[in-house]
């Protein structure tokens, strides 16, 4: 596991969020995404989690989809993803996750793939499509190459069957990616209380932090989760007020600001 991941949670106590954001790589444009990983690792962001854009995603909702469409019509590649995380590796240490969806991965040649990412400087991988159970297999072949430099966060929704869940038993490394709901990114997601005793639940079941995401986007929500969680992700409510600053057509200093804007937002996030 990266050291640089591993601090975030060492100890993970309880109450105390972790804050984990997302954007997409290529949405605007290339310098566009890497001046905007640097502002959020400025802004105190713990974790980043970055977007590898496919063209049929299926955990996306229409946010970050037409984030990932924009990215591809700029002629975003993975190659150009880890140059890009090359570059942020420069002047940042924040932790920084690739999701992605196995096929542009596979394309690229999985075991060239991970060597390139760990001298990039990827710390973790989120696979939306490859079920935790099932990925073991490349989760072996991945450690053969290089060995624990690259992290895998397992995803967890109400929806998984038990045997999912005993599986993550053992595991020490990273956290657990938890639905806040079932179904795709965006919207805001309901806090009722069956949701909130499944995620309570999972601290008794699970040695590794949790991590609540889709749908994200209120102080008041963190509140309700920081007593019974380790950390929260925000990405389709980061990503859609990014998208309004480019779709207003703000430039220099203009720009500059707006984006302080969006980072003292999420900043306010945390609890």
């Amino acid at each position: 596991m990266s050291e640089r991941l591993e601090q975030v949670f060492q100890g993970s106590p309880r109450g105390l969020t972790r804050l984990v954001a997302y954007v997409m790589a290529g949405d605007p444009s290339y310098e566009m995404s890497l001046r905007r990983l640097r502002g959020l690792a400025a802004s105190g962001v713990d974790v980043l989690e970055l977007g590898v854009p496919f063209s049929d995603p299926m955990a996306d909702g229409p946010i970050i989809q037409a984030a990932g469409e924009r990215a591809l019509a700029g002629g975003m590649t993975l190659s150009k993803v880890l140059r890009l995380v090359r570059e942020f590796r420069r002047e940042a240490t924040t932790p920084l996750l690739l999701m992605s969806y196995l096929n542009p991965l596979l394309r690229y040649g999985w075991d060239q793939f991970v060597l390139d990412a760990v001298e990039s400087g990827v710390d973790g991988l989120i696979l939306p499509d490859l079920p935790w159970r099932e990925g073991q297999a490349l989760r072996e072949r991945t450690a053969e190459r290089v060995g624990n430099r690259l992290t895998f966060i397992p995803m967890v929704a109400q929806t998984s069957e038990e045997e999912d869940i005993q599986a993550l038993q053992d595991e020490k490394r990273g956290f657990v990616y938890v639905l806040s709901r079932n179904g795709i990114t965006g919207g805001e997601a309901e806090m009722p209380a069956q949701v909130r005793a499944y995620i309570a639940k999972l601290h008794e079941m699970l040695s590794l932090p949790r991590c609540v995401g889709f749908g994200i986007q209120k102080r008041e929500q963190v509140e309700v989760l920081a007593g019974i969680c380790e950390g929260v992700i925000v990405g389709s409510a980061l990503v859609d007020r990014l998208a309004h600053l480019d779709a207003a057509g703000l430039e220099g200093e203009g720009l500059r600001t707006k984006e302080a804007e969006v980072y003292t937002w999420l900043a306010g996030l945390k609890a």
